[in-house]
């Protein structure tokens, strides 16, 4: 694959016979056209799909909240959703093959400097509310007061993410945050992190013990 410095007229995107012209962070690339193989796949290939398989079905609902969670993180030019992918593929990736599933007490939703989440606790005894209490440490290095608290819930019997991204700030120390109804009878599991005021640094993620909803 070869890299296209821009000229007059830029790069090029498309078929040119049996060339192909594709551009990827900013970056134009020019391309041949892959060759078509009878070969079958070995076991390590089909073990390797397998499990990408699992991660991307879990994680890839939640590419928006991995592109603010690795906002910063570099990796050659790896996106926040590459970044949060290869880790779960090396981390959370559980069973035999073919049923591969993914742990989410071993995900990692976000990566940074800002000092984690810390001393979470998580109470469902109010119907169509969750309260989450943490320890509200701040400090002038990397744990300010309004550092905003982003909250991911995420349900194993409907497979249903939701996000939060007005969980309360650091000082506060306590959240409710309104759940729907039908998740009555059902377990969430839950992130944190947090993001500073200027959207600039986030913390790495802290997971929760997974609780029954009422």
């Amino acid at each position: 694959m070869g890299r296209i410095r821009n000229g007059a007229n830029g790069g090029f995107s498309g078929k040119a016979g049996s060339i192909i012209g594709s551009s990827w962070n900013s970056v134009n690339y020019i391309k041949g056209l892959p060759k078509l193989s009878n070969k079958p796949a070995s076991e390590k290939q089909l073990d390797q799909r397998a499990r990408f398989a699992a991660v991307l079905g879990f994680m890839g609902p939640i590419k928006d909240v991995l592109l603010m969670g690795y906002k910063g993180q570099k990796a050659g030019r790896a996106t926040g959703f590459n970044l949060g992918i290869q880790y779960a593929l090396t981390n959370a990736v559980i069973g035999t093959y073919p049923d591969y599933a993914v742990n989410p007490a071993k995900v990692q939703i976000s990566k940074g400097t800002l000092q984690a989440p810390h001393g979470i606790v998580l109470n469902a005894t109010v119907s169509g509310s969750l309260a989450v209490s943490w320890y509200p440490q701040v400090n002038g290095l990397n744990a300010f007061a309004d550092d905003l608290m982003v909250v991911l819930l995420y349900n194993e019997t409907q497979k249903l993410f939701l996000v939060y991204t007005d969980g309360g700030t650091r000082a506060d120390g306590t959240s409710n945050l309104t759940i729907p109804a039908d998740f009555s009878g059902q377990v969430v599991h839950a992130f944190f992190f947090y993001v500073d005021r200027d959207n600039t640094r986030q913390s790495t993620s802290t997971y929760a013990a997974p609780v029954a909803i009422v």
